[in-house]
């Protein structure tokens, strides 16, 4: 079933409505054909609304999948935190032989 668009109001309708149940507007049968004009307008824009988001969507997926870790990996944060450990133990070491 097609649904079409009050031209009063915008509320979609059914095809079988002749007044609108929103605002009371007649559709007739001549308006008809400049409502289905119209409905296939919108159904156009829905459809590139759609097709746009579509690709912002993988857009952002693939932005994700570019970075090779997270950041918030335990691991991330402990093997820099063991190298500056283990440079100020060696340097206390040196410093401390001499």
């Amino acid at each position: 079933m097609i649904n079409l668009y009050c031209q009063n109001c915008g509320s979609e309708l059914e095809q079988n409505y002749r007044i609108c149940p929103y605002c009371g507007q007649n559709v007739s049968s001549s308006n008809s054909d400049v409502m289905n004009e119209k409905d296939i307008k919108i159904r156009e824009l829905e459809q590139k609304v759609a097709n746009l988001e579509q690709i912002i969507d993988q857009k952002s997926n693939s932005k994700e999948n570019k970075w090779p870790f997270n950041l918030f990996q335990p691991w991330f944060f402990i093997f820099p935190l063991i190298f500056v450990i283990l440079f100020f133990v060696l340097f206390m070491f040196l410093v401390g032989i001499r």
